[in-house]
Parts: structure tokens; C-alpha cells; sequence
């Protein structure tokens, strides 16, 4: 945009409406008022050395003069997000304080934001948006989510007004006014979300949120996306928080029968007023939605939760949706029983193994299916072959048998077990069955990996991860370490020693499943 067409906006008309019009703040200068919230205000800004315009948003001084807490919440908003590096997370450029005015400038978004498209839909004819664009959106949010609960941010504020979309339908988070650090602070002021969105124990305690609050909040969105309208409503925002707080939400289905049996289980699943006996990261859900209206059947998936983020998630009490009609068919006592065995193996070993690790040993099985127990439930001389297919960007796990295997007593340890090193356990999996000839894969989020040959058509299950020194297969560690090995055990016992990678290499290992199949496994 050049200088003389953004001075058309700030004409006398609009100085005379609002006097920050014009005004330079930083290196941006104020060209037009974009919106207004409840305590900032948003205008386009404009630098003119850089060519570059921004969004700036400006803490309202009367807001700030009348409750001093808004102030720090607002250089908090700012030092959050600068520490933020996710693709779908708004960036900052400059946050400062001017003459008494604080500010924040932000990466200009050109599009609309996630509300202005729902109400577009719901005005002709109440239209609901095309799943499979509705699950594009919601897995980059989801992304972006799990990376930020991996660095202990937790947004508290997720509505879909603060999702931005371009024109390309690339999501954005934005507003991160009511962000809480979980390891280190308090809530600030009564300000703790907004209704129509909020979790319950946030609804009670704003300093009560935790990962599982900003799912909640998805999981809204989620609903109102499907169904059309949000879970509930009522005449006051205290009446819409007591709701979220005591009852019940509808049954989506009831509002929209054409909604999967399964993806209702998992929305209200979602909606637990017990943080955890929700989903454990935000991409859990998505995918679980995802596989309810068939749509992982090709192996791909947009993001998963990060493995960082895995160590701030609560565990899940439930299972999630299963992924083929004999999964649906377990019967309830097969389900209570194996919660009953992953309750006490948690027990056992959660004392000396990081949280975080253990969680992306669920997703990286969860995503895999099942490559640690893949090679377990091998068959005649010593079970069914296992190939891991590996490199900087991705790993691949190959059952090679001829019957579905068992992950739940997998573990992949970085370096030597009981030294310390990362340990990735598939006992809190929720999904730990691979069948024959599939594949399971991890993969960096964001990069183009290509799919193994062996793989192709084969994917059972794909998940995208986003801290590289955390992923088991490399050398390079997130203390700078250097490991070489990363062992492959099964029920404790090791089994394969395989070879990390170096950044740029790539590998191969094979193994054999140590114990033959069961008949319950080949059935």
C-alpha cells in the first residue's frame, strides 16, 4: 500500500472521530480503527520504512486508569506471544508504551475471523460449513494449541472472534489478553473468559484453567460448527457460565441427526465438566472427530499435538474413538478393563519418567498405531517382522506380519533405560492396535515427508509432532546431547537396538515381535 492511499484514511473526518487516528506509535502509524474490544482497541498501522502494515492493538486509557491489573495483563499478552514461534499463532512485530499508551503491533491478517463465517453460513439458510473445511480450520488450531500448552501458555480465551482466517483459510490465533502461564502465575483482575465459551472450572476459577480448558473452549466451537449454535445459551452471561458449570450440554444429534453417532461421543467427551476426563491434547480431539466422519483414512493429518505438549495435558479417563468396526465392537467390560490396566501401569512407572515423554509415547503410538508392540505379536519364529523407516523429518513403523498387533506394552527409550534418557511408552495409548501390513508415522509438523514405498495406501495412522529434540530417533537432544542408540523394549525386556540420526540422515531397523500371536490378536 503506498503512503498517499493509506493518507485517504486519515482525513479530518476520521481524526475528528478518534484522535489516535494518524497518531505514531513505534515505527507504525495509525491509519484507520479496525475494532474495539472490551479493554483495547484494534487500528491498521502502517510503517512506512518497512513497507509493512500491522494490526496495533491499544490498551483504552480509561480502562487501564480504572483497573490497574489490565496493564500487566497486557504486557503479559505481549511477552507471551513474542515467546510464541508457531505458524498459526499471530505474530508480534513491536510491543512498547508511548506517552502513557501501550500497544502491540501485530502481523495485519487480510480475511475475516472464524465468528463473521459462521454467522455468514447461518444467514443463508443456516448453512453449515463443509466438514472437511471446518476440520482444515480446527487442526491448525488445534496445532497451534498444543505447541502453546507446551510452553505452559494457556489461552483461556478461545472463541471463534479470536481466530483469524486469510484468504486461504489458514488459521490464526490471536487475543491472548487473558493468557496464564501454568507453571508460574496467577490470574489478574475478574476478567476470565468469555461465556458462551468457557470451561467450567475456568467459569469458577479463572486460575483454574489448565490445557484441557482450552480444549473445552475447541470443543465448543466444534459444537456450534456441526449443530449451528453453541451449547448454551441464556439472558446473561452468568447464567451462560452457571450452564457450562451444572448442566449438561444437548446431544448434538438432537440439533443435527446427520452428525455421527461416534463424533457426538467424542464432542461430549470434550465437554466433561472434569478437565480430566477430557481429551488430552487439542489434536486428540480433532483426530478423533477426524476418524468419526472417515476422514483419516488416507494417513494423513494436518498437525497433532506437539510432544511437549503431551506433558501438560491431563489423561484421559476414556478411550478415543475407535478406528474400525471390531474396535467399536469391544464390549464395555474390554474398555473398563483396560483402563483399569493403563490406571495401574501409570502408577508404576509415572515416578521417574518425564510426563511429557511418556504422553508422546501415547501419540507417537496413538499416531503409529502401535509400532512398539507391532514387532511383539509376532508370529512362528519369533513373531511378526518389524521395519522402522526413519529420518530427520519423520518415523515409520511397518508391521509386517500377518496379524493386528498390540502396542500397549511397547517403549522406546532414547540412550540406555533407567539412565534418564527420553522414554516413549505405548501403556497410555489410546488407540494401540496396528493391523497387518500397516504403517504407522510420525512426522514433523509443517514438512513434506515422503511416504515410504512399503506404505503407501497403508497408512493406519499419522500423527505431527513439533519439538524435533524430542523425537527418540535423532542424536540431538533438547539438553544438546548427543545419543547414538535408542533402544525398543518390550514388557521391560529389550528387544532391537536401533541407530538415531544425525540432522540429514535417514535409517533403517528390523526386528521381530518377540511373542507369538494370541488368539484374541489374530482373530
Amino acid at each position: 500500500m503506498s503512503k498517499k492511499a493509506t493518507d485517504v484514511d486519515v482525513s479530518e473526518a476520521n481524526l475528528s472521530r478518534d484522535p489516535l487516528i494518524g497518531r505514531q506509535l513505534g515505527d507504525y502509524r495509525l491509519t484507520s480503527l479496525l475494532a474495539t474490544g472490551g479493554m483495547a482497541r484494534i487500528y491498521k498501522g502502517m510503517d512506512y520504512k518497512l513497507q509493512r502494515q500491522a494490526a496495533v492493538k491499544v490498551l483504552i486509557q480509561d480502562e487501564a486508569s480504572s483497573d490497574p491489573t489490565l496493564t500487566k495483563r497486557f504486557q503479559r499478552e505481549a511477552r507471551a506471544v513474542a515467546a510464541l514461534e508457531h505458524d498459526n499463532i499471530i505474530t508480534i512485530y513491536q510491543s512498547n508504551e508511548q506517552d502513557g499508551i501501550y500497544f502491540i503491533a501485530m502481523k495485519f491478517v487480510k480475511g475475516k475471523d472464524l465468528a463473521q463465517e459462521l454467522k455468514q453460513l447461518r444467514r443463508r439458510s443456516n448453512k453449515k460449513m463443509d466438514i472437511k473445511r471446518a476440520m482444515k480450520i480446527m487442526e491448525q488450531v488445534a496445532s497451534a494449541l498444543d505447541y502453546a500448552h507446551s510452553q505452559d501458555v494457556i489461552h483461556r480465551d478461545i472463541k471463534p472472534s479470536n481466530i483469524l482466517m486469510d484468504d486461504n483459510d489458514k488459521a490464526l490465533i490471536t487475543d491472548f489478553g487473558l493468557v496464564l502461564r501454568a507453571s508460574a502465575e496467577t490470574t489478574m483482575g475478574t476478567a476470565f473468559g468469555t461465556p458462551r465459551y468457557i470451561a467450567p472450572e475456568q467459569a469458577i476459577s479463572s486460575n483454574k484453567a489448565v490445557p484441557q480448558s482450552d480444549i473445552y473452549s475447541l470443543a465448543v466451537i466444534m459444537y456450534e460448527i456441526l449443530v449451528g449454535e453453541t451449547p448454551f445459551t441464556g439472558d446473561s452471561p452468568m447464567e451462560i457460565a452457571l450452564s457450562h458449570i451444572s448442566d449438561p450440554p444437548p446431544p448434538p444429534r438432537t440439533l443435527n441427526s446427520s452428525i455421527p453417532e461416534v463424533v457426538e461421543e467424542e464432542l461430549l467427551k470434550a465437554l466433561s465438566k472434569e478437565p480430566e476426563k477430557r481429551h488430552r491434547t487439542a489434536m486428540e480431539f480433532v483426530n478423533a472427530i477426524k476418524r468419526g466422519y472417515g476422514l483419516l483414512d488416507d494417513g494423513r493429518s494436518w498437525a497433532s499435538s506437539s510432544m511437549n505438549a503431551s506433558a501438560k495435558a491431563v489423561p484421559a479417563v476414556s478411550d478415543t474413538a475407535p478406528t474400525s468396526k471390531g474396535d467399536e465392537g469391544k464390549s464395555k467390560k474390554q474398555k473398563k478393563a483396560k483402563s483399569a490396566k493403563q490406571s495401574d501401569k501409570k502408577k508404576e512407572k509415572s515416578g521417574g519418567i518425564p510426563r511429557f515423554l511418556l504422553l508422546i509415547v501415547l501419540l507417537a503410538v496413538v499416531a503409529g498405531g502401535a509400532f512398539f508392540v507391532l514387532n511383539g505379536l509376532g508370529g512362528s519364529g519369533g513373531g511378526a517382522s518389524i521395519t522402522l523407516i526413519y529420518n530427520t523429518e519423520a518415523f515409520t513403523m511397518i508391521n509386517g506380519g500377518d496379524y493386528t498387533l498390540n502396542v500397549n506394552a511397547l517403549q522406546f527409550v532414547r540412550g540406555i533405560p533407567d539412565s534418564g534418557g527420553d522414554d516413549y511408552n505405548g501403556y497410555r495409548i489410546t488407540q494401540d492396535m496396528v493391523p497387518a501390513g500397516q504403517c504407522v508415522r510420525i512426522i514433523w509438523s509443517g514438512k513434506q515427508v515422503e511416504l515410504p514405498p512399503q506404505c503407501d495406501g497403508k497408512v493406519h495412522y499419522s500423527e505431527q509432532l513439533v519439538t524435533p529434540a524430542k523425537f527418540f530417533w535423532r542424536k540431538e537432544t533438547d539438553t544438546d546431547a548427543v545419543i547414538s542408540t535408542f533402544a525398543v523394549l518390550y514388557e521391560g525386556r529389550e528387544i532391537a537396538r536401533c541407530d538415531t540420526v544425525e540432522r540429514g540422515g535417514d535409517a533403517e531397523c528390523r526386528f521381530n515381535w518377540p511373542v507369538a500371536p494370541t488368539p484374541e490378536a489374530t482373530s
